[in-house]
């Protein structure tokens, strides 16, 4: 046991030298001698780790080497867990760090997975919360959804994982998971009850997806700015419009006292169907009730809207625009809101600094 430890404490000595681990593939590194005789390699097969070095020849088991690949592997998750302390709660009961028990470890070609036990409920579950199943590390899920939805194309988030972090993966890969967890997030979102104002914006914009021009409907309040829909349609006529209307009043459990909205007649006539009390149109830029928040909306997310919706067809586009909304209403910090995010506003509140990661925890525990 002793030398155990001993192994593990001298391969986080070679990590955090630097310098002394070369990656050849995602399954072979090359780990520098610390006697100065050349370089060991590091292999993953028939499921384990194994080196070349006489210690590892001799023993079978894991050398100073392995574990300091397997360390360095893990380094990402360690960030995550240390920067974000309440991933270590229950995620059933929220007992704190304190009443939770380690269980054992499962190990795989990314490095250790530990397996936990709430002492106050029982229930097990792993380090990996949220991203069950899925071979690459949290860690580059969640920078690949943040840059996505800060403006960056999937080639350039498969290069940024490439040179920074050594993540290898193909471009098509990143987007396939940002579409699976804008789907997951979509379904948890849209269950939340935002606390939301009497008043709100309307707008659309054209868009254009796999070249055919579709409309993008963006309903807003006006006290919270919470985005309470971003849907996508092929028409822009009365039914569209008030399928968005009605999806808005579905999602904020209550309608609106009036509606602010531009000339479009399809406004109109689909507030007068849903029987909202009051509807302002084409208010003048000095009118109180004027639309100039929604307008700005679309100004700050036309950009994201139009490298987003470039891939795929229409569901991937629609895809992509719920997408959006929720970066909108839940990570991203609005100046005019004191920083806070229309979510805050709205009584919703994501626990932590990394707003990708706890939504995504939270998602996965209210399935």
């Amino acid at each position: 046991m002793a030398g155990s430890r001993m192994r593990k404490m001298r391969g986080m000595e070679i990590v955090a030298r630097g310098g002394f681990i070369k990656r050849v593939s995602d399954s072979r590194y090359l780990v520098r001698s610390q006697s100065g005789n050349g370089w060991y390699k590091v292999e993953w097969r028939n499921g384990k780790w194994i080196c070349e070095c006489p210690d590892y020849v001799a023993r079978k088991e894991a050398c100073k080497h392995v574990y300091a690949v397997t360390f360095l592997l893990k380094l990402p998750h360690i960030l995550l867990t240390n920067l974000n302390y309440e991933l270590l709660n229950c995620p059933r009961c929220e007992a704190a760090p304190e009443e939770i028990i380690s269980i054992g470890v499962r190990r795989n070609k990314s490095g250790v997975t530990r397996r936990f036990n709430c002492k106050s409920c029982g229930y097990k579950f792993s380090d990996r919360l949220g991203f069950v199943k899925m071979r690459s590390d949290p860690m580059m899920i969640i920078v690949a959804l943040d840059l996505y939805f800060k403006g960056v194309s999937v080639r350039q988030i498969q290069h940024h994982l490439s040179s920074v972090y050594g993540c290898e993966v193909s471009h098509m890969s990143a987007y396939r998971w940002i579409r699976k967890y804008v789907r997951l997030l979509s379904i948890y979102t849209n269950r939340l009850d935002p606390k939301v104002g009497g008043r709100w914006h309307a707008d659309d914009m054209s868009i254009k997806v796999d070249g055919k021009a579709n409309r993008l409907w963006n309903i807003m309040d006006r006290r919270t700015r919470y985005l309470l829909v971003s849907e996508l349609t092929v028409g822009r006529g009365t039914d569209e419009a008030y399928l968005a209307l009605k999806e808005a009043v579905r999602h904020a459990k209550k309608k609106a006292d009036s509606v602010v909205s531009d000339g479009l007649q399809s406004y109109a006539r689909a507030v007068k169907r849903l029987r909202i009390r009051k509807h302002i149109s084409s208010p003048r830029f000095i009118d109180p009730s004027n639309n100039n928040i929604a307008e700005r909306l679309n100004g700050t997310l036309r950009p994201r809207y139009t490298l987003t919706l470039g891939l795929g067809g229409f569901e991937s586009g629609r895809d992509m625009a719920r997408g959006l909304k929720l970066y909108y209403n839940h990570v991203r910090p609005h100046s005019s809101l004191g920083g806070r995010t229309p979510s805050d506003v709205a009584g919703i509140k994501v626990k932590g600094r990394n707003r990708w990661l706890n939504l995504i925890n939270e998602a996965n525990a209210k399935e």
